[in-house]
C-alpha cells in the first residue's frame, strides 16, 4: 500500500504542477491579445481548466502524504527533510488551493466582464510562479534529505 501511495503521491504531484506550468504559459501566451473577446473567453477557460486538474491533484498530494507521513511511523524526532514535507508541504497545498481558486474566480469575472478592454494578470500570474517556486522547493529538501 505504501508504494501505491507515493505513486499517487508523484503524480498528483506532477498533475498539480503541469496544470500550474499550463496556466502560467498558457496566460503568459495570451497576454498580449487580451481585450479581445476570444482571448478573453480562451483565458477564462484556461483558468477554469486547468483549475479543475490543479485542486483536485493537489488534494491528492496532501492525502498520500498524510498517509505516507502516517506510515513512516516516525516520532517527534523527525528530520528536518521531514519536517519540511509535512509543515511547509502542507501549507503550502493549503494556501495554494484557496489563493489560486479565489484569484482564479477573480480573474475570470474580470475576464468576462471586461468588455473589450485589456486585463492585468501580474498578481494571479505572479501568485501562480510564487506557489511553483515554494512546490519545487519543497521537492528539493525532501530529494536532497537536507
Amino acid at each position: 500500500m505504501f508504494g501505491w501511495m507515493l505513486f499517487l503521491h508523484i503524480t498528483g504531484l506532477l498533475g498539480w504542477l503541469g496544470a500550474l506550468l499550463g496556466i502560467l504559459v498558457t496566460m503568459l501566451l495570451l497576454r498580449k491579445q487580451l481585450g479581445t473577446s476570444d482571448a478573453n473567453s480562451l483565458a477564462g477557460k484556461t483558468i477554469r481548466v486547468f483549475g479543475r486538474i490543479a485542486h483536485p491533484s493537489s488534494i491528492l498530494v496532501l492525502l498520500s502524504g498524510v498517509y505516507l507521513i502516517l506510515q513512516m511511523g516516525i516520532g517527534t524526532d523527525k528530520p528536518l527533510w521531514l519536517q519540511v514535507m509535512e509543515k511547509g508541504g502542507g501549507t503550502i497545498i493549503l494556501l495554494a488551493v484557496i489563493f489560486t481558486s479565489v484569484l482564479g474566480s477573480k480573474m475570470n469575472k474580470r475576464l468576462n466582464s471586461s468588455g473589450g478592454t485589456s486585463v492585468r494578470l501580474t498578481g494571479y500570474l505572479s501568485t501562480v510562479g510564487a506557489f511553483m517556486f515554494l512546490i519545487v522547493s519543497v521537492v528539493l529538501v525532501v530529494s536532497l534529505k537536507l
